[in-house]
């Protein structure tokens, strides 16, 4: 096998969505960035709200202001500092707002808290709804093609070989955290990776394998999680027992918008000169795909700038 080869197969797709998973791929971030969103400003704040250590989050916030998605600012009065919210950062809150739908979508019952969202511009209670931003019409997966575009690269992956291994047992006023499980999944990457190669009709173990270039043990264990969670099942592709293809369930399929999301942040803040790793076409319109989130009461866009909240 030549030198060429052997580089090849050390290496995996760097869309924008692993872009983006090397800034918020982390459960200490989301964490963080979640409390960000509903604002929390001070660093006592951000440890007390998320519960993680000191440490971690002194870590994490540090992240954060290098990568732009948070500024650390003096007090106009008194002595400290304070974080706010940067343009970059703010831009990952329709990322938000999808881990949110998807959890009052599939988890509502199993909380003792709901988010109740109100879009100013009508006054209306509002579900945030991903839709195409050329026909408006609600996104759903399967009526997406894709195919590869001029910034599509190559890169050998470097997994952290001790990430953030805590549960999510962040603390917010009288509960746990408003999108745990979104924050569990979305925070491991390898679990995210696995995801993603569903959404690209990469369905088998070896073929999964070699587009994430994880260890055997590890991907046994992400599509055994991602089972047990009613996100993937399994279906028989030959007379052996053992010889399965993985596919998304409704619930995983649910999981689009999120990754989506994801890959419109990364193309905003990370695509280079060559232009996007991927490009996305919605079939019903035949343009190409951009996602918004939309008011389901008067379809107008919703963002940071035009919502409300309160949990109840």
């Amino acid at each position: 096998m030549d030198a060429s080869a052997v580089k090849e197969d050390r290496t995996i797709r760097a869309c924008s969505i692993w872009r983006a998973l090397d800034v918020v791929g982390d459960v200490p971030v989301l964490l963080i960035m979640e409390q960000a969103f509903l604002g929390t400003h001070g660093f006592d704040e951000f440890v007390a709200r998320t519960g993680l250590a000191r440490s971690v989050v002194s870590g994490r916030l540090r992240k954060l202001v290098d990568e732009d998605c948070l500024a650390k600012r003096p007090k106009k009065e008194g002595r400290g500092s304070y974080y706010a919210l940067t343009e970059k950062g703010r831009d990952q809150f329709p990322n938000a707002l999808m881990m949110l739908r998807w959890q009052h979508r599939w988890e509502a019952a199993s909380r003792d808290f709901r988010v109740r969202l109100r879009h100013s511009a009508c006054g209306a209670e509002t579900e945030p709804t991903p839709i195409c931003a050329h026909c408006r019409k609600e996104i759903d997966p399967r009526d997406v093609d894709w195919r590869e575009g001029p910034g599509l690269a190559q890169v050998v992956p470097h997994y952290e070989r001790r990430r953030f291994n805590g549960a999510v047992t962040a603390r917010r006023p009288g509960g746990r955290p408003l999108v745990d499980t979104m924050i569990e999944l979305f925070g491991d990457r390898w679990s995210t990776l696995v995801v993603r190669a569903m959404f690209t009709r990469i369905n088998r173990f070896d073929d999964i394998q070699r587009d994430t270039l994880m260890a055997t043990n590890i991907l046994t264990g992400r599509l055994e999680r991602l089972i047990r969670q009613g996100i993937l099942r399994t279906i028989p592709y030959s007379a052996h027992a053992d010889r399965v293809e993985y596919r998304l369930t409704e619930k995983g399929r649910d999981l689009y918008p999120v990754l989506l999301a994801l890959l419109q942040w990364g193309d905003r803040w990370f695509s280079d000169e060559r232009g996007p790793p991927l490009i996305l076409t919605h079939k019903p319109c035949g343009h190409d795909l951009r996602m918004i989130v939309a008011c389901n009461h008067c379809d107008g866009e919703i963002g940071i700038h035009n919502l409300t909240f309160e949990i109840e």
